[in-house]
């Protein structure tokens, strides 16, 4: 019974450690982040700051949360935005 346990509880976990953190920008380099402009059903939406981005994005119809966000400056979440911000989305 306990093991029983213990595997729903680990099959309910796991496929939630795969999404992105939607409120940090990711840890890759940006070529890696740009990379996922080739996947299949990935949208790239380019705004000034992230509220933009999730608003076009929303606006677009895609899923949630994103795949990532990223800019060269690292300024995605700073508010008032100083800058562009690129997230990445599966449409």
């Amino acid at each position: 019974m306990l093991r029983s346990l213990m595997v729903a509880c680990v099959q309910a976990v796991v496929p939630l450690l795969g999404h992105a953190n939607p409120t940090a920008e990711t840890e890759t380099e940006g070529m890696d982040f740009l990379d996922l402009v080739d996947g299949e059903g990935n949208v790239l939406i380019q705004a000034h700051g992230v509220d933009a981005v999730n608003a076009e994005a929303r606006a677009q119809i895609l899923a949630f949360p994103a795949l990532g966000y990223w800019s060269d400056e690292g300024h995605c979440f700073v508010k008032p935005a100083p800058g562009d911000c690129n997230g990445m989305f599966k449409s």
